[in-house]
């Protein structure tokens, strides 16, 4: 399903309106809601297996992290 220019725009409004009227804990509670965790995705990759998840560790340690929020950049 893909969303209109309108749906995004409503989306973006509403997840910036949350993130400015809720604690963190619960904006992050409120945009999580109904998810479930992905316990093991595999993706083919050549004639072996990879796991997505220790992947997603490996390149996850040169991130830059960040304690304030980017609102600018968020995608919705």
């Amino acid at each position: 399903m893909t969303l209109t220019i309108n749906q995004l725009q409503f989306a973006r409004e509403a997840a910036l309106y949350v993130m400015n009227t809720r604690s963190m804990e619960e904006a992050l509670s409120i945009f999580t809601e109904g998810l479930e965790p992905v316990h093991s995705v595999l993706k083919r990759n050549g004639d072996s297996m990879m796991n997505l998840g220790e992947e997603f560790d490996r390149e996850a340690k040169y991130l830059p992290t960040s304690n304030s929020r980017d609102i600018v950049s968020a995608p919705f």
